[in-house]
């Protein structure tokens, strides 16, 4: 567990934004550069809570205890990326990193879970570890002025029961996050709290806000009309093997009329699938085709669910509008953001060449965030921008 950060007053009277950083190279380099302009940023207020991505091709060891020791009175998470952003970069082999200072944040707990037995087990272990030194449930905050954060293994395939832990745990908190990647190596990721790495864990920070905040995601598809039935699933392998009962590599292939010996990445990007709930949709991404027709997803999908064929639209203009969107919820008051993005809009921003206006659709907003295996906001998603903007 980390140290609580030290309560402050609401209401400051004074403009608070959080400081971001990004830095390349050298790993010692990187990290002294990202912390020496997080310091500067902060313009001598205190950090509550640190939360920094970086490249897997960064030795965590190499990173998570100079962070940690920079910021000793903080609570500070960490994971490794499959790329890295604040407002003025987009990229990958760097570390992006944000810290919410006192103004913004109240206070800040962290907590280590991990994943390698039991999920259940893991996650609740977290869970009660911050409880125990709250000394109330996570279920009694109020949540207008506290949120959760989660990084969570991107190859654990654990997202969907930790997040519905969460969900039971907190069910009227906001818990927003991303699963940590590794530069598509599809390997070894890892997450950190403090001094702690986990290379099969989830790390969960609680904060208390001293600002409101809006939660953002935004996925650039709309539904097509065609509906798919799934008729059977392997669920622990997130493998599709039928939709209305026939296999499903036909099935998908005729609905985004292709042949199925053209599925590929380019098709799985422009039309994945959607859960469709009070007409918006969640999406779940496919990730590949096995010999025996069948599809394996980024996340779960359930026998008997009815899921819709998405077309893709303008990533920026909606990234824009979802900002928008934000701004005006906090009455124009916006102060920064930590915001999570899917790998598969950072490969199709590379692919368009649009990392850029995507940069500049948060109209300079300050923030930092990175690009992951799969985002988590009422439960786990592909293809999606999630995050917290806080006024």
């Amino acid at each position: 567990m980390t140290r609580k950060a030290q309560q402050v007053s609401r209401g400051t009277g004074t403009a608070v934004t959080p400081a971001r950083a990004h830095s390349s190279g050298p790993v010692r380099q990187a990290v002294g550069s990202v912390i020496d302009r997080l310091g500067r940023g902060l313009g001598g207020r205190q950090p509550v809570a640190v939360l920094y991505f970086a490249s897997s091709a960064y030795d965590p060891e190499d990173i998570v205890t100079p962070m940690a020791d920079a910021f000793p009175d903080a609570a500070v998470i960490g994971c490794s990326t499959a790329g890295e952003f604040t407002d003025a970069v987009t990229g990958t082999g760097g570390i992006s990193a944000v810290a919410l200072p006192s103004g913004i944040l109240t206070g800040a707990l962290a907590a280590l879970g991990d994943l390698d037995g039991d999920v259940a087990d893991g996650t609740w272990a977290a869970v009660s570890e911050l409880e125990s030194c709250l000394r109330v449930s996570l279920r009694d905050l109020d949540p207008a002025c506290h949120l959760g954060f989660v990084l969570i293994d991107g190859l654990s395939r654990a997202e969907e029961e930790v997040n519905e832990i969460l969900g039971n745990a907190a069910p009227v908190l906001d818990i927003v996050g991303g699963s940590a990647g590794d530069d598509l190596a599809f390997d070894r990721t890892w997450v950190a709290v403090g001094h702690q790495i986990s290379y099969r864990g989830m790390a969960l920070l609680l904060c208390q806000t001293a600002v409101p905040f809006h939660v953002v995601k935004t996925c650039s598809f709309v539904p097509t009309g065609r509906v798919l039935r799934i008729t059977d699933a392997d669920v622990a392998t997130r493998t599709v093997r039928s939709f209305d009962g026939r296999p499903a590599a036909d099935v998908y292939a005729e609905a985004v009329g292709v042949t199925r010996d053209r599925l590929d990445d380019s098709v799985w990007m422009s039309h994945p699938l959607g859960l469709m709930i009070n007409g918006e949709p969640w999406i779940r991404s496919p990730q590949t085709v096995t010999p025996e027709g069948h599809i394996v997803f980024y996340a779960q999908i359930l026998p008997d669910m009815q899921v819709e064929v998405m077309r893709a639209t303008d990533m920026v203009a909606d990234t824009r509008a979802a900002v928008h969107d934000a701004r005006a919820a906090l009455g124009e008051q916006a102060s920064g953001a930590v915001l999570f993005n899917c790998i598969l809009r950072r490969l199709e921003m590379d692919a368009k060449q649009i990392g850029r206006p995507f940069l500049e659709s948060f109209d300079s907003l300050p923030l930092a965030g990175f690009h992951t295996y799969g985002e988590s906001w009422l439960g786990h998603v592909n293809q999606t921008l999630t995050g917290v903007v806080f006024g």
